[in-house]
C-alpha cells in the first residue's frame, strides 16, 4: 500500500506565502511613507506655494497701485499737476512693470440703450508710446490692477500691468526644488529601509538579556520595544511573568502607601476639629458675654435714669432757691452743690451711653439686606463723622481722600449696621489722626512738617467688596493688636472711649454678613482697616 503525504489546501498555502514578516513589514511601512511624501512634494506643496506666490504678487501690485492712485489724488486735490507725474513716476523704475495708465472715467448718456453708461478714457500713460485698453484683466503673462479715485477736478482710476516672468521662475524653481528633495527622500527612505532590516535580530538580543536579568533576580526587567509579530507576542508573553513575578511587592507598596494617606487625612481632620472645637468655644463665649452683658445693661439702666432724673430735678430745685437770704457759707454750698450735680448729670449721661453701646453689642441684628451703594453709604458717612468731630472741636481740619472703584454694583447688605461700622472707623481715624497734629503742634511729635490725611477707597476684588479706611496718625503697636476687636477694650484716655465700637464692628461684618474685618498697622506711620463684604 502506498503512503500518501497530507498536503494543506490550496487557499491556505496561499496565506502562508501571503503572511508579511518584520522585513516586510518595515518595507511596506518605508515605501508608503516614501511615496506620501513624493506625492507631497511633487504636487501638493508647488501647488500651495505657487498660489501663495502669486497670492503676494498680487496684493503687492495692488499696493503699488494703490500708492499711486493715493498720490493722484493729493496732486489734483492740491491743484498740483506735476506731482501726478511723479505719482506715476514712483513705480516707473520696477523692473517688472509692463504699464501704468491714468485712465479718466465719466458718466454718458447712450440713446440706444436710453440709461447712462460709463465711459473710461486714457488720460495719461507710460511708455508713453503705449496706449492700454481699459477694459483689459490680468492673463498668464500680464497681471493687472485697478485703484480709482475721485477729486473734484477729474474721477478715474490708476491701471498698473505687471509681467508674470518672476513668477514663472519661480513656479520653476519651486518644481525643481520638490524633485530633488523627492529625490533625497526616496534615497533616504531605502536606506533606512535596510537599517531596520538589519535591525531584526535588536528585539530578540534585548528579550535575552532581560532573561538574564530576571534570572538574576532583577524582577523589574522588561522589553522596552514591543511588537506586533512573533517576536512581539514573546515580548508580551514575557512582560506578563515579571509583572506577576513582582505582584506581591507592589501590593505591599500599594497598602503602604494608602496607610500614610490615611494618616495623613487623619491629622488634616484633626486639625480641622479642632479649628472647629476653638471657633465653637469661642461663639460660645461670645454668646454668654452678651446674654450677661445684656443683664447688666438693664438692670443698670432703671437705677440710672433715676439719677440722671433726679440730678435734673435737684439741679432745677437748686436754682429756684436762689441765693438771696443765703449767708455766704450757704450760697457756697449751693454753688458747689450744683456743680457736683452738673458732674453727677455729665456721667450719668456718659453711663447711659455706655449702657446703651452694651445692649447695642448684646442685641442681634434685626435689619433688613437691602441692595445698598457703597460708595454712597461711605462718602455719606464720611462727611457725618468729619462735621461730628468738627462740632466737638471747631479747629479740627484734615485732608480727606476717596478713591471710589465706579465698578462696584449695588450690594446687599444692611444699611444702618454697615453705616455704624463706617461711621466707627472714621472716628478712630480722625481721632488717630488729631492725636498726632495734638502731639506734633507741641513738639513731642518726630514728624516732619505733618499734615492729617485719611483715605477711603473701595474696591472689587474677586466677587468681593473691599472698604479701606487708612490714617496717617501714630498707628497700632504690635503687642496690642490681637486685643483689639476684644469688648470693652480701648487705647484712647479714661473718659474718651468705651472699647465697644470695633467689637461690635467686627460683630456686624464677620457675623452679620458674613464678610472679614482686617487691620493692617505699622506704629508711628499709619493704619488701615479693610471691611471685606461678599458681593
Amino acid at each position: 500500500m502506498e503512503k500518501k503525504h497530507f498536503s494543506p489546501p490550496p487557499f491556505k498555502r496561499k496565506i502562508r506565502k501571503m503572511r508579511l514578516g518584520v522585513q516586510s513589514k518595515i518595507w511596506l511601512t518605508i515605501l508608503c511613507i516614501v511615496l506620501i511624501f513624493a506625492f507631497f512634494l511633487l504636487f501638493f506643496f508647488p501647488a500651495q506655494q505657487e498660489k501663495y506666490l502669486l497670492k503676494n504678487y498680487e496684493k503687492e501690485i495692488q499696493t503699488l497701485a494703490n500708492t499711486v492712485s493715493l498720490g493722484v489724488k493729493i496732486a489734483l486735490t492740491e491743484q498740483n499737476f506735476e506731482g501726478v507725474q511723479t505719482a506715476i513716476d514712483f513705480i516707473k523704475d520696477d523692473n517688472r512693470l509692463r504699464f501704468v495708465a491714468m485712465i479718466q472715467t465719466d458718466s454718458i448718456y447712450e440713446e440706444k440703450t436710453k440709461q447712462k453708461a460709463l465711459k473710461k478714457t486714457v488720460f495719461k500713460s507710460f511708455p508713453e508710446n503705449f496706449t492700454p485698453d481699459p477694459n483689459w484683466v490680468s492673463n498668464e503673462l500680464l497681471i493687472i490692477k485697478i485703484s480709482p479715485f475721485s477729486t473734484d477736478i477729474m474721477k478715474g482710476e490708476i491701471m498698473v500691468g505687471f509681467n508674470t516672468s518672476e513668477i514663472v521662475e519661480s513656479k520653476k524653481e519651486i518644481r525643481q526644488t520638490s524633485l530633488l528633495v523627492s529625490a533625497l527622500i526616496s534615497v533616504f527612505g531605502i536606506l533606512i529601509g535596510l537599517w531596520l532590516a538589519r535591525q531584526i535580530s535588536v528585539p530578540v538580543l534585548a528579550l535575552r538579556d532581560a532573561a538574564l536579568k530576571v534570572g538574576g533576580g532583577d524582577l523589574f526587567a522588561h522589553v522596552k520595544a514591543i511588537q506586533t509579530d512573533e517576536i512581539g507576542e514573546l515580548g508580551r508573553a514575557f512582560n506578563e511573568m515579571v509583572v506577576d513575578l513582582r505582584q506581591a511587592e507592589e501590593e505591599i507598596i500599594k497598602v503602604n502607601k494608602s496607610l500614610a494617606a490615611t494618616n495623613a487625612n487623619l491629622e488634616l481632620a484633626l486639625v480641622d476639629l479642632k479649628a472647629a472645637q476653638n471657633q465653637l468655644i469661642h461663639s460660645e463665649k461670645m454668646a454668654s458675654l452678651g446674654q450677661l452683658t445684656a443683664g447688666i445693661a438693664h438692670e443698670i439702666k432703671n437705677p440710672l435714669n433715676f439719677i440722671n432724673n433726679f440730678a435734673e430735678i435737684t439741679g432745677e430745685l437748686l436754682n429756684e432757691v436762689g441765693q438771696s437770704g443765703l449767708s455766704p457759707e450757704q450760697e457756697q454750698l449751693v454753688v458747689q452743690a450744683r456743680d457736683n450735680l452738673m458732674k453727677i448729670n455729665t456721667h450719668g449721661k456718659r453711663a447711659d451711653s455706655i449702657v446703651k453701646n452694651m445692649l447695642q453689642h448684646s442685641r442681634a441684628t434685626t435689619g433688613e439686606f437691602q441692595f445698598t451703594n457703597i460708595n454712597d453709604i461711605c462718602n455719606e458717612f464720611m462727611h457725618l463723622a468729619y462735621h461730628g468731630i468738627r462740632a466737638t472741636n471747631n479747629i479740627f481740619n484734615c485732608t480727606i481722600e476717596t478713591n471710589f472703584d465706579n465698578h462696584i454694583q449695588p450690594v446687599k447688605v444692611m444699611r444702618e449696621d454697615i453705616g455704624r461700622v463706617i461711621l466707627n472707623l472714621l472716628n478712630n481715624a480722625f481721632y488717630a489722626v488729631n492725636e498726632k497734629n495734638e502731639e506734633f503742634k507741641s513738639g513731642n511729635s518726630s514728624a516732619n512738617g505733618y499734615k492729617p490725611v485719611v483715605t477711603v477707597t473701595t474696591e472689587l476684588i474677586n466677587k468681593r467688596v473691599s472698604i479701606k479706611i487708612r490714617d496717617n496718625g501714630n498707628g497700632i503697636p504690635d503687642e496690642i493688636r490681637d486685643r483689639i476687636f476684644n469688648p470693652f477694650f480701648t487705647t484712647k484716655p479714661a473718659g474718651s472711649g468705651t472699647g465697644l465700637g470695633l467689637s461690635l464692628s467686627y460683630d456686624i461684618v464677620v457675623k452679620g454678613h458674613g464678610g472679614d474685618l482686617l487691620v493692617n498697622s505699622q506704629k508711628g506711620q499709619f493704619t488701615e482697616f479693610i471691611i471685606v463684604l461678599p458681593a
